[in-house]
């Protein structure tokens, strides 16, 4: 099998040429997105196809995700001096990085592939690109450390519990297992009216997956009076502590800025990212309260039905606070036409979600690496045909908005 090593674009594209004619081979999924949902949706159980694409209500927010995308088209630039090889590298908290792609934060990845977890971190960690576990994770803190690899960049998203008890040992087990950037959720203290799942009453940590973090914790152990991961733990006592993870971490009530101080308390020397800000003046708000970065996400429209489009929400969050925090993106991309898009708008990074789930339900490592080659190779060969030789070439001048 031929590989080139180390790069994406044009070269990523004449190894899927070059192995289909020496050696009759063909991608192990569809590089288009539509085409790798829809093989997606065949491997799944119908719960977990509808678990990972549906939003809340109408999902509305869902289709605007995807709708503000169209609202800006790609003005490219010709006789530019651009390379082979794009420079896509940047730097997040301090780490230079291959390109600004991150996982997202996705619980219950077992749902889509025994490996779950551990699948997704090995294939970021060989590509050198920052993992962010969800504290709804099937996979604990340290499996997926060891899947990830010494050394690589981990960022741990967390789901705010109500029990002040629990947050403190969820933060310092993630930094004992080098996760370096603490993610912070603020969009889901209550879960959206999602009505694939109500409809067929399916809600995974109760069943026990996606609480993995709240089964190893030995604080939580101590709340419950039994040890969920004894040998002689019964199935009421392990479906107990499941609930009591998932209750905990849906708060049912709202975080709030003046509690920020017990995050930095525990999490001193690290970088504090927010997610889930749609609106300038939140984003204005955690620069005063001394967030490191945001993410512009609606949590990929799961939350609120008819809620603004993450992209068209970003511009102005740019506007309002770009040079002063790191800015993310997370919602709505399949392409990396999209990621162009984000990138050119003012963010400085974007995170992959459902693709990257796509990818793993075709046999797990192998279609995760896949569809996040391809996603580099289409950014890098995006870049270079819009006239950039790396990413400080990208930016609004590249972008028009598409009329009426």
């Amino acid at each position: 099998m031929v590989r080139f090593v180390g790069f994406f674009g044009i070269f990523g594209m004449f190894e899927i040429y070059f192995n289909h004619t020496l050696y009759n081979q063909t991608p192990i999924a569809s590089t288009n997105y539509a085409k790798l949902e829809a093989s997606a949706k065949n491997l799944l159980t119908p719960e977990a196809y509808d678990y990972a694409t549906g939003g809340a209500g109408l999902e509305t927010t869902v289709a605007a995700n995807r709708a503000a995308f169209d609202r800006w088209q790609i003005r490219p630039r010709v006789m530019r001096p651009v390379q082979p090889k794009r420079n896509l590298t940047t730097t997040l908290f301090n780490r230079t990085v291959p390109a600004p792609l991150v996982m997202a934060p996705i619980g219950v990845q077992t749902l889509f592939h025994p490996k779950g977890e551990r699948a997704t971190a090995a294939v970021f960690g060989q590509e050198d690109l920052p993992y962010t576990q969800s504290t709804a994770s099937s996979t604990g803190f340290a499996d997926v450390a060891a899947a990830n690899g010494a050394g690589k960049p981990r960022w741990y998203q967390l789901y705010w519990p109500s029990d002040d008890d629990l947050l403190r040992p969820y933060l310092r087990t993630a930094k004992e297992n080098g996760f370096e950037v603490l993610v912070v959720t603020v969009d889901t203290w209550d879960l959206g009216w999602r009505t694939r799942d109500l409809d067929r009453g399916f809600f995974p940590f109760i069943g026990g997956v996606g609480v993995q973090i709240g089964l190893e914790d030995p604080v939580a152990h101590e709340k419950l009076g039994f040890d969920a991961l004894a040998a002689n733990a019964t199935e009421e006592q392990k479906q107990m502590a499941a609930l009591y993870h998932t209750i905990v971490s849906s708060r049912g009530v709202s975080p709030v800025w003046e509690n920020v101080g017990k995050l930095r308390e525990i999490w001193a020397d690290g970088p504090i990212v927010l997610k889930g800000v749609q609106s300038r003046e939140d984003a204005e708000l955690a620069l005063g309260y001394g967030f490191d970065g945001i993410i512009v996400s609606n949590h990929g429209g799961r939350q609120i039905d008819g809620a603004i489009g993450s992209l068209d929400a970003l511009p102005g969050i740019v506007e309002a606070v770009k040079g002063k925090l790191t800015i993310g993106f997370d919602g709505g991309i399949r392409s990396g036409a999209d990621i162009f898009k984000a990138l050119a708008l003012g963010a400085d990074f974007v995170q992959i979600g459902r693709p990257i789930l796509w990818g793993l339900a075709h046999e797990g490592e192998k279609g995760v690496r896949h569809v996040l080659k391809s996603m580099l190779a289409d950014l890098e060969i995006t870049v270079g045909l819009a006239g950039c030789a790396s990413l400080k070439d990208v930016n609004q001048n590249l972008l028009v908005a598409r009329r009426p």
